[in-house]
């Protein structure tokens, strides 16, 4: 399920850390809608089972401050779990015209929300360009530190197949893993950019690249995502 949020703002600056406040009119409508699917979703550690990306008009960074040439922004939201979507689209209803606090300089209102239909990928082998920037994490769990690798470091394509085995197995099933394993991604254009969210600065790849392989799993990371912080705003890829 994909949907576009058509959204104004109160003022043509936000901060340079925009992705946690698009997470907070999430949070803000679902808690709302569905009680019950916030505290499953934001309660503890969960897997959040969902992309979006901002379009942000002809921005211009200073420092931890973004100015925008219009005061609005568009959030693309995409989830393979038709239920899940369900729940954000009402969410974003319950907040549909409402104005929430966006930072301290800054609200915002969601104006119109859309449903935008999918087209199914049957080829093994497809160009896709990145609306929000892939994140390969490797997260220790003995020292609770992550380290983040870009698209031309050589840990890169390894320690990303590994998280994108454990995030698909319940799903697809312990067979999953060879589908992985023989995916092939070739660089098209791709660059390092690094992120701040939630205070973080996070090396992450943008641009384009191929892949080659299973379409259900090329499907499914354009409906629900690839990489690592999907849920804050990461590895949202559409076909080209």
């Amino acid at each position: 399920m994909r949907l576009k949020i058509s959204c104004e703002l109160s003022s043509n600056k936000i901060p340079a850390d925009y992705r946690r406040k698009v997470v907070s009119v999430m949070k803000a409508g679902l808690s709302k809608s569905n009680e019950a699917k916030y505290k499953e979703m934001y309660s503890g550690n969960k897997q959040k089972n969902f992309t979006f990306s901002v379009y942000l008009p002809k921005p211009k960074f200073n420092g931890t401050i973004i100015e925008l040439e219009r005061k609005n922004i568009v959030i693309n939201f995409a989830t393979a779990d038709a239920e899940l979507g369900i729940n954000y689209y009402n969410a974003l209803v319950n907040v549909k015209d409402k104005l929430l606090p966006f930072s301290q300089m800054n609200q915002i209102k969601v104006k119109n929300i859309q449903i935008v239909q999918e087209e199914q990928i049957v080829a093994g082998r497809m160009a896709f360009k990145t609306l929000s920037p892939i994140v390969c994490r490797d997260h220790n769990k003995e020292t609770k530190k992550d380290w983040f690798y870009w698209w031309e470091e050589d840990a890169f394509e390894t320690i990303l197949k590994r998280n994108l085995y454990f995030q698909l197995r319940d799903k697809f099933g312990e067979y999953v893993k060879s589908d992985i394993d023989a995916l092939e991604f070739r660089e098209v254009a791709i660059k390092k950019t690094v992120v701040i969210c939630y205070n973080l600065h996070v090396a992450c790849s943008l641009g384009k690249f191929e892949l080659i392989g299973q379409p259900y799993l090329l499907n499914h990371f354009v409906q629900g995502g690839i990489g690592s912080m999907r849920g804050m705003g990461f590895g949202m890829i559409e076909k080209i």
